[in-house]
């Protein structure tokens, strides 16, 4: 079956870049503003992937995006993209405190082996924006940490029993070289 994707956009530029790179591995995705996609919406496009991409987060559109991830959990493969997982690990419990962040960079990524991680190499560098220090005591029970810096920070999370994956990185910069093999494993074409 051909995913579906819809890119779900708070009017960041960064929602474009991340089409660009799903488009490049084959697949057509939608860009839809978030501020004119309701659950309704998105029972119409009847996606099986909804990317989350927000400018910021907690994003301004919290609660838009809080009904969005409750209509759609268990439904669709929801996966968060940098400051959009954030946002969609907000809506999930993830508790992020006043912030401390870690400067935007290049951070080294460690992870678990598994699902979108599954064939990439178990270190790799990427791109991050500014990263609020967490770990795993921000992570509600519903979560498991997928990735970590070397020194533990979160870099990501998923759903212990629905189809939802989140990177505080940016798979889609040319700082994350593994990038294109990740949405590839997220999308479940593996090479």
């Amino acid at each position: 079956m051909t995913p579906t994707i819809i890119v779900l956009d708070d009017e960041s530029s960064v929602a474009f870049t991340v089409a660009h790179a799903i488009a490049a591995l084959g697949w057509h995705p939608v860009v839809c503003p978030l501020a004119l996609t309701d659950a309704t919406r998105l029972d119409e496009l009847a996606p099986t992937h909804v990317v989350l991409v927000t400018g910021q987060a907690p994003a301004v559109s919290q609660p838009v995006i809080d009904t969005l991830v409750a209509a759609r959990l268990g439904h669709t493969a929801l996966i968060g993209i940098g400051q959009g997982a954030l946002s969609l690990g907000v809506a999930l419990g993830l508790s992020v405190p006043p912030e401390r962040p870690v400067s935007p960079g290049l951070v080294e990524v460690c992870h678990d082996g598994c699902l979108a991680f599954g064939n990439l190499k178990y270190r790799f560098r990427a791109w991050a924006s500014r990263l609020p220090r967490l770990g795993a005591e921000n992570l509600p029970e519903a979560l498991e940490m997928t990735a970590t810096t070397p020194a533990g920070l979160l870099l990501g999370f998923r759903h212990r029993t629905h189809p939802c994956e989140g990177v505080l990185f940016q798979p889609e910069s040319s700082g994350t070289p593994d990038g294109l093999q990740w949405f590839a494993n997220v999308f479940g074409v593996r090479s």
